[in-house]
């Protein structure tokens, strides 16, 4: 497997853990100087770190010789310039991916962007909460983890097609390029896309009912309307003629979300994931995260692994979200950064 030099934030983070994660040999270089988190940070290196090695340092010479030594390098800063700073351009290092909020070039390279501002810059946050109120940001790590999963993409890409490349990753342009439905409904149909809460608004019903122990969400595209009608006992409302056809549905909304909701308000859960596993519709109950954890499909889907601290202690996390046959799975353990030092944390290719 190639080694990978990880250098950054979360997004380097996130690429760095897909590596690690794949069986790669990853090295994170850690500055001490964290973004904040939406957790603790000792959850998010739970969460991104473990399977690697890290080296805390700033020290450019030693930085250039880990890079001498990767076959990727995967690199995050605030802005263009801190990219330079690194020495990037002057690593010999194979595939080599940047990633600042902006890109590279243009006149924005230098600008600094939380990942909320990039999402407001690139419409998402218009389109997010009830529409008669103010908008919201989405929480998490969105935008850095997206941007860590390309960065890893193109690497593997570059690493497959065995060419030499510079990968230029602007955040921004990773939110502009996720915004697939605004972006075709605009130019398609010169629909501007509006907050709809819950609603999906354009393929009716898609919204969140309250139900007699809790919640369910439905997106029902056109091909399982007529399996909804039996879902709901009510195989009349097919031939319906306000609800025939999705325009009929999005013209009609408020009457067919009333009629719903009559009908599920005094349905208990277990009814409903009955019904929805008779049926095969795309309608799910809300879980809690401890339901999450217990599902039976990603128990028997090996979804979480085990870690494994510095002082012993277990923890479960997920994996990455693919299987690749017969591949070995082994308990990873999260190691504690050490100061750096060329000879203990150099390594030649020649010596393996």
């Amino acid at each position: 497997m190639d080694r990978v030099l990880e250098i950054g934030g979360f997004a380097a983070g996130f690429c760095g853990r897909l590596f690690a994660q794949s069986g790669y040999d990853v090295v994170r270089v850690e500055t001490g100087t964290d973004d904040p988190a939406w957790v603790r940070s000792e959850a998010m290196s739970s969460f991104l770190h473990p399977g690697k090695r890290r080296v805390r340092t700033d020290d450019p010479g030693l930085i250039a010789k880990l890079a001498a030594n990767a076959d990727v390098v995967v690199a995050q800063a605030k802005d263009a310039d801190g990219i330079d700073a690194l020495g990037f351009d002057n690593w010999e290092t194979p595939v080599k991916s940047a990633i600042t909020p902006f890109g590279r070039t243009g006149p924005k390279r230098n600008w600094q962007a939380t990942p909320s501002v990039l999402l407001a810059m690139g419409g998402y946050t218009n389109l997010m909460g009830d529409p008669d109120r103010a908008p919201l940001s989405l929480p998490g790590h969105y935008v850095e983890f997206q941007s860590g999963t390309l960065a890893f993409t193109a690497a593997n890409a570059c690493r497959m097609a065995k060419e030499r490349n510079v990968v230029d990753i602007g955040m921004l342009e990773v939110v502009m390029s996720l915004s697939q439905f605004t972006t075709v409904m605009w130019h398609c149909n010169r629909v501007i896309r509006s907050r709809h809460g819950s609603d999906f608004h354009s393929v009716v019903p898609s919204n969140l009912f309250r139900c007699k122990d809790g919640w369910i969400y439905m997106n029902i595209v056109p091909t399982f309307w007529d399996p909804f009608t039996v879902f709901l006992e009510r195989p009349e409302l097919a031939i319906d003629e306000r609800f025939v056809t999705n325009e009929m549905r999005m013209r009609n909304r408020d009457a067919l979300h009333d009629l719903i909701a009559d009908i599920l308000v005094p349905l208990p859960r277990a009814v409903i994931e009955q019904r929805i596993d008779e049926c095969r519709i795309p309608v799910g109950v809300v879980q809690t995260f401890d339901e999450v954890l217990a599902d039976p499909h990603l128990a028997v889907r090996d979804m979480w692994q085990t870690l494994e601290t510095p002082d012993g202690a277990r923890l479960g996390s997920p994996r990455p979200p693919w299987r690749i046959h017969g591949e070995h799975r082994p308990v990873l353990a999260i190691a504690e950064p050490v100061a750096g030092d060329p000879q203990h944390h150099v390594e030649s290719r020649d010596n393996g």
